[in-house]
């Protein structure tokens, strides 16, 4: 076990007011030139999540004046860009690795120290097959190099799945626009409900009290 830091969600606390001020101040520090979260796939993410914070004002002044803002409108503006000051939590926790100083420079705040997993050694191998039923697959994943006891199986479905990557318990896309799904489930797990006819992809890890695995192979099917 290796004793860590992440970041800290106290932003999820905050009056909209009081959010506007601590989001631009991520978003600068992160966005600068020579930041170490700066780099030409992100910039159009902080370029995005920037135009929802400036929302968030812009749905306080309608409101204030008493024009088309409503409490219903600044709370969806809230929303909207919480979504992104969430991916780039999960950024920095990523990029940090534990590190505080790291996590600060971000603008976000450092939690404690935390425990977090240690890996188990050994690769699950993942397979699957396609169910008459529409929207239904199942899975099957084999873990005879992995030693564990009391195995939990976390599958991970997305439409590309070629940016997930992970440090420790935490699972990340840094592609924005991908729409993950984690199911926790026994070895053989019966999926229903994906959308039919899409092409998905699916890796699997997993998870016991002695640790984290490495990813599966990774699976490509179209959804029956």
């Amino acid at each position: 076990m290796q004793r860590k830091q992440s970041v800290l969600r106290n932003y999820k606390l905050l009056n909209p007011e009081k959010k506007v001020i601590m989001y631009l101040k991520i978003e600068g520090k992160m966005s600068v030139v020579g930041s170490v979260f700066v780099n030409p796939s992100l910039i159009f993410t902080y370029l995005l999540g920037l135009a929802k914070i400036n929302a968030i004002t812009t749905a306080l002044n309608n409101a204030a004046d008493g024009g088309d803002g409503t409490v219903d409108a600044v709370n969806k503006a809230v929303i909207a860009a919480e979504k992104f000051i969430d991916n780039w939590a999960d950024l920095v926790d990523l990029i940090a690795n534990g590190d505080a100083v790291i996590i600060i420079s971000s603008g976000f705040d450092a939690s404690k120290a935390e425990t977090t997993p240690a890996v188990i050694n050994g690769q699950p191998i993942l397979d699957f097959t396609p169910q008459k039923q529409a929207g239904s697959v199942l899975l099957d994943v084999k873990h005879a190099s992995i030693t564990v006891e009391h195995p939990t199986m976390t599958y991970i479905f997305g439409s590309n799945l070629d940016t997930l990557t992970r440090s420790g318990d935490l699972m990340y896309c840094t592609d924005v626009t991908i729409r993950l799904l984690m199911i926790n489930g026994k070895k053989e797990i019966m999926v229903t409900g994906l959308p039919s006819g899409e092409n998905m992809q699916c890796v699997c890890v997993i998870t016991n009290t002695a640790g984290v695995s490495t990813y599966s192979n990774v699976i490509k099917f179209k959804v029956p």
